[in-house]
């Protein structure tokens, strides 16, 4: 490991013969090839946001969100190392873990939707202390260890990255993926699956990699790694070609993202990933979103004028940034106006966090006094939007 600086960031070529990572092939620029929409029986409604990642807490979970009528169901993280037993297990997946974890959902006539993930975003959410990469995987895929915030706040212990279009990762990466959709396609009570083209199970390199002003960025751009715009932009329509000629009869979500300051890369991938029948998703649902809308500006990913233009081919689906805040300060501001906003771009799916339910349902809340009324109206007036 060769340690690049005081914030324990690092690139890592373990067990790696290779100078560089080696890329698969990627499909040409602007090539579009046709595939039948696949996607039927299409989930909607209000959705728990990632309900098993160790920061939940299920105890409250299960008392205010769970059997809340206005919850259509869940989404549940499946970690890539929970399932992967490796190569040459007999066998290889093991997906006990999964029903587990949809099994209360399940009991409760609700949905659940799977996010697959490959790596994850931040330490925290790793599951008992152990990389959600499979450990023979980042023995044989360079990695990058960085997480840095835009404004340079750094973790000292961030989570190894793999480098996401390494040909060794995408090769065991791609082999879980059709394993799941061989293994809960037909389950009635799945809603969609999301699938990650970089961490968690979305479509960057990590948290604020690719701002100029972020730390990491300069480490992932390094030489052996490499990453650019043009880069990500291949791996990105070569993980979506793949995703496009899986057969299933549930719809797969790819979400958009910016890279840096450019929304071309999200604009590209929502008509590519429209046209072939997949779900389009964001992580970009704030109050400044709303006001950019507003002003006639180009809002995270470009999501206020792409929606609307997809909304009669393919699933939308959003989620908000963070968790709301009900008086309406920060960011991501309060749940009412961004239910009605997002509705009005035609989204089928909100994915939200715990807070939002705590507040509208838990008497004990310190926010319920005062906004749980305005928060389960919200709630409500939502979910028969979506019925």
């Amino acid at each position: 490991m060769i340690l690049l600086s005081s914030v324990a960031v690092a690139v890592t070529t373990a067990s790696c013969d290779r100078s560089q990572p080696q890329a698969l092939q990627f499909p040409q620029p602007n090539t579009v090839r046709q595939y039948p929409k696949t996607a039927t029986n299409q989930p909607r409604g209000l959705f728990l946001n990632s309900a098993n990642l160790p920061t939940q807490k299920w105890s409250r979970i299960a008392k205010f969100i769970l059997n809340d009528p206005t919850v259509s169901g869940a989404n549940i993280v499946v970690p890539w190392s929970k399932v992967d037993r490796g190569v040459g297990a007999s066998p290889q997946y093991d997906w006990s873990y999964v029903y587990q974890q949809a099994q209360p959902w399940i009991e409760a006539g609700k949905t659940v939707n799977l996010l697959l993930w490959g790596a994850a975003q931040k330490a925290e959410q790793e599951f008992e202390g152990k990389s959600i990469t499979p450990a023979y995987v980042l023995a044989k895929t360079p990695t990058v260890t960085c997480q840095c915030k835009v404004d340079g706040k750094c973790s000292l212990n961030p989570p190894q990255t793999p480098v996401f279009w390494d040909q060794d990762y995408q090769k065991h990466y791609r082999d879980v993926v059709q394993a799941a959709i061989a293994e809960f396609s037909d389950q009635p009570w799945i809603g969609f699956f999301r699938f990650g083209i970089g961490v968690g199970a979305e479509s960057y390199p990590g948290n604020g990699v690719s701002y100029a002003k972020n730390p990491c960025t300069k480490e992932w751009e390094k030489s052996p790694i490499n990453l650019s715009e043009s880069l990500w932009r291949d791996h990105s329509f070569s993980f979506l070609d793949f995703l496009s000629s899986l057969q299933t009869k549930k719809t797969i979500l790819v979400t958009l993202n910016n890279y840096g300051k450019s929304t071309a890369i999200a604009e590209e991938m929502a008509a590519y990933a429209a046209d072939k029948g997949l779900g389009i998703g964001t992580q970009g649902l704030t109050q400044r979103a709303i006001a950019l809308d507003r002003q006639g500006k180009t809002c995270y990913a470009d999501w206020c004028n792409l929606f609307p233009r997809y909304n009669h081919q393919t699933l939308l689906e959003v989620q908000t940034a963070a968790q709301s805040n009900p008086a309406g300060k920060g960011r991501v501001g309060s749940l009412p106006p961004l239910l009605e906003f997002g509705l009005s771009k035609g989204v089928d799916i909100f994915e939200l966090y715990q807070a939002e339910w705590f507040v509208a349902n838990d008497p004990n809340h310190h926010l319920h006094k005062k906004y749980g009324k305005t928060y389960r109206e919200a709630l409500d007036r939502a979910a028969a939007a979506l019925r």
